[in-house]
């Protein structure tokens, strides 16, 4: 559908109503705005607050994905190469990693988790 709009002081442009709703733009909605052989676009644009992470925030997000005893160790280790303190994670428990299976334990429990499904699959 084309459209014909008038342009106003300083460059503003006023998108008919339709268009906005049909895009969702509200007053203070991001446009990207592109030139290309010879013609304007204007797209929707969206902007996401970044989240920063303390140093704690990231030992405990990394620690808390460690699968292994041993991975547990490597990330801990990649942490103290960053200059993060690995025990100082709020909110991860200071005995987090004796919960975790070894590399030998967790190859045990996923053969024995597939064995179990084949089981339950037969028998269905």
């Amino acid at each position: 559908m084309a459209t014909t709009i008038k342009m106003g002081k300083r460059g503003t442009l006023v998108l008919p109503a339709k268009l906005r709703r049909q895009f969702g733009l509200e007053d203070g909605s991001l446009l990207n705005v592109e030139s290309k052989d010879g013609q304007i676009s204007l797209s929707p644009s969206y902007a996401y607050d970044v989240e920063i992470w303390t140093p704690q925030r990231k030992a405990y997000l990394v620690l808390i994905n460690s699968m292994t005893q041993e991975e547990y160790d490597r990330n801990a280790a990649y942490l103290r190469e960053e200059g993060i303190d690995p025990t100082d994670a709020p909110g991860l428990d200071a005995n987090y990693r004796d919960t975790l299976p070894t590399d030998n334990g967790l190859d045990e429990d996923l053969k024995a988790h597939r064995e179990e499904l084949l089981r339950e699959k037969r028998s269905a």
